[in-house]
């Protein structure tokens, strides 16, 4: 028997169907429906010229933006600030502001390098146009080239007022080599001033700094090295930009070598002394390099037995000594004497 009336959808060709072979014949009449993809066409088309309307206008925003002013040559400077946060009021179209939205939902705050803004650092008050500080908002927030102000239109920006002045700096470090080696000359700091700021009384206190007192154990060779400058860092009265410097220290290799020179007697009478001994023992050492430059022909000996303040012993002086040598001992560096009648 047919059926009739509701119930003859639920059948096709007497096999019954399922409710989602139905959704499915529907959804397909749907979209096979010519009717419905013009009206799905114009819908599309009405919400894109819609938006292209609404984010082409241009909009006002107002943005709070927290700010710091900290100096980048100067990093234990402090800063105060009339105001912590300013008000940055933009005018841009809805494009500009959805691409850079997520830029400024990740902006904090904004710190400002004042070396970057040209200021007389030995004033210790400023006044700053807020209009200079307009690139780094627009970097902050992700945005270029837009119409834009920030209130309040003046910062009152102040620090501690500070003075310089440059004073000479003195190694204290000590040298020990490896044995065969010496130092060849003294260690050679690679700054000899440096630049010392504070307060103008504690600045006329301070006339020298020295490094910190060290030794180089062990050195066998020509080195660069960085030593510490002896000051209080936590000073907040003085100010020392520079806390290491370079040290240059020589070296070379030496040896030894020992001599015997007679002693020449210098008298200011017609007096005849005799010495006792009448030579001494000269013991130097001398760059590897320079061993054979040293001619020990040209070194005397000679004594000072002249005057009325003549001593039980004469000391024993050495003429034309050569630079490169360094003297280790005289033996005996004192002599006897007699006079001869």
């Amino acid at each position: 028997m047919p059926v009739k009336g509701r119930d003859a959808s639920f059948y096709t060709g007497g096999v019954p169907m399922s409710k989602n072979n139905e959704r499915k014949n529907v959804l397909q009449r749907l979209l096979t429906d010519r009717r419905v993809r013009v009206m799905s066409v114009c819908l599309c088309l009405s919400v894109f010229l819609w938006l292209f309307v609404t984010l082409g206008k241009n909009y006002q925003y107002t943005l709070s933006v927290p700010l710091t002013f900290e100096s980048s040559e100067q990093p234990d400077r402090q800063f105060f600030c009339s105001d912590s946060v300013v008000e940055v009021h933009l005018t841009t179209n809805g494009f500009d502001w959805l691409t850079s939205s997520l830029s400024v939902r990740r902006a904090g705050t904004l710190h400002i390098d004042v070396a970057s803004l040209s200021m007389n650092m030995k004033s210790g008050y400023a006044k700053i146009p807020t209009g200079f500080l307009n690139k780094q908002v627009l970097d902050a927030i992700g945005m270029s080239n837009v119409p834009m102000e920030i209130m309040p239109d003046t910062l009152s920006l102040r620090w501690k007022k500070t003075y310089s002045k440059s004073v000479p700096l003195v190694g204290r470090v000590r040298v020990e080599c490896e044995q065969p080696f010496a130092l060849f000359g003294t260690p050679k700091l690679l700054v000899n001033r440096i630049e010392l700021e504070g307060t103008r009384d504690e600045l006329e206190k301070t006339d020298t700094l020295y490094t910190k007192e060290i030794t180089l154990k062990g050195v066998n060779r020509n080195l660069i090295t960085f030593v510490p400058v002896d000051f209080d860092y936590s000073s907040d009265r003085l100010n020392v930009q520079m806390s290491m410097v370079g040290l240059r220290v020589e070296v070379k290799e030496y040896t030894e070598n020992t001599i015997e020179l007679p002693v020449e007697v210098i008298t200011g009478r017609g007096e005849k002394i005799k010495l006792y001994p009448p030579t001494v023992k000269l013991r130097y050492k001398v760059a590897m390099d320079d061993y054979r430059k040293v001619n020990t022909d040209d070194i005397t000996a000679y004594v000072l037995a002249e005057g009325s303040n003549r001593k039980r012993k004469l000391r024993v002086m050495l003429n034309n000594l050569p630079e490169m040598i360094k003297v280790m001992s005289i033996e005996p560096p004192k002599l006897d004497y007699v006079i001869k009648k």
